[in-house]
This record gives C-alpha cells, sequence and structure tokens, in this order.
C-alpha cells in the first residue's frame, strides 16, 4: 500500500487509517475522535434541544426551526415549501409531513403560489408567531447552556469555520451530482 493510500491529504495532517492484522482499515485514534465526536456531539445536542422544546411548548426542534424561517428569515412570513426544504434542511416528504404537522396544530397554512399554481408556499400564523415567541428563550438557552457556554469565543469562531468549510464540500458535492 503507498503512503497516498494511508493518508487524507499532506503529512501535516498524519495518517488517516490504520490496517490491522486482518488486512482491516480503521480509523486512526484521533481522526476516530475527530469523526465520532462531531457526529455525536451534533446528535446529542439536537436530541436535547428537541427534547426540551417538546417538553416546554409541544413542538420539536424541526418545527421549531420551520417557524424561526418563517417568521425570521422571510420579509412576509412565507415561504415556498421548496425553499424551506433546503434551509431547513429536510428531505421533501419530510418537509410536506412537517408542515402539514404545524398545520393541523394551527401555526402555520399552505397557499398556492400566486405566480406559480403548483408550488405551495407555507406562511406563519398568528398563532404560530406566539409560538415562535413563547419558544425561543427555551431554544436560545438550551444553546448557550449545552453549546455556547462550554467553548470560548476562540472555539466558537473555529468551530463556526470548520462547520462552514465542511457543509461547503458538501453543498458542492450537491451542485455536481445534480448538474450531472
Amino acid at each position: 500500500m503507498t503512503a497516498k493510500n494511508d493518508r487524507t491529504g499532506g503529512d501535516e495532517r498524519g495518517t488517516a487509517f490504520r490496517i490491522n492484522r486482518n488486512s482491516v482499515r480503521s480509523l486512526s485514534p484521533t481522526y476516530a475522535d475527530a469523526f465520532l465526536g462531531l457526529v455525536r456531539a451534533g446528535e446529542q445536542l439536537e436530541r436535547t434541544l428537541d427534547s426540551e422544546l417538546r417538553r416546554a411548548h409541544g413542538i420539536g426542534l424541526r418545527g421549531f426551526e420551520v417557524l424561526l424561517h418563517l417568521g425570521v428569515f422571510s420579509p412576509d412570513g412565507r415561504l415556498p415549501l421548496t425553499q424551506l426544504t433546503v434551509q431547513a434542511p429536510l428531505s421533501q416528504s419530510r418537509m410536506s409531513r412537517l408542515v402539514a404537522e404545524l398545520e393541523r396544530d394551527g401555526l402555520v397554512s399552505r397557499e398556492t403560489d400566486e405566480r406559480d399554481t403548483r408550488a405551495v408556499k407555507v406562511a406563519i400564523t398568528e398563532e404560530g408567531l406566539g409560538l415562535l415567541r413563547a419558544a425561543q428563550d427555551t431554544h436560545y438557552d438550551g444553546l448557550e447552556r449545552h453549546l455556547f457556554s462550554r467553548l470560548t469565543r476562540d472555539d466558537i469562531a473555529q468551530l463556526a469555520k470548520v462547520t462552514r468549510k465542511l457543509l461547503r464540500r458538501v453543498d458542492d458535492e450537491g451542485a455536481g451530482s445534480r448538474g450531472a
């Protein structure tokens, strides 16, 4: 096996993989810590924030996120369903089910896009805005307790830089496969 196959970049990153006596590759301890730590920390944070929102307000993290996109990141409280799917990001079917749940609870409404009758826009209702206002403190307090308070300002800036880099790579790969 060549050194190139053993590494994921230049020597400054170290060896990413080890090969055991049975010729089975595994991540080196540092790379395993980086990968598994990122995945598990994200999953744990998501579960914790979701649980806190459900317990205090009866809405999950993804539902809160939809209300946030409509109530904060939309100039008029409406967004096309397709745009919500990209911003959330959830699969089209998962977003449709989530919007149906939120609509059933009176938090959003669906309407036909006046410019494209095949498209659906999702609008936040007054009840949805009320829930968003009520739940925001729970959400931001949870983020502070479970994430930001554990990091320095430099850590947060570095985390933002690293995650932007990782997400840019995913976005670039997705764009390439969609164009093929």
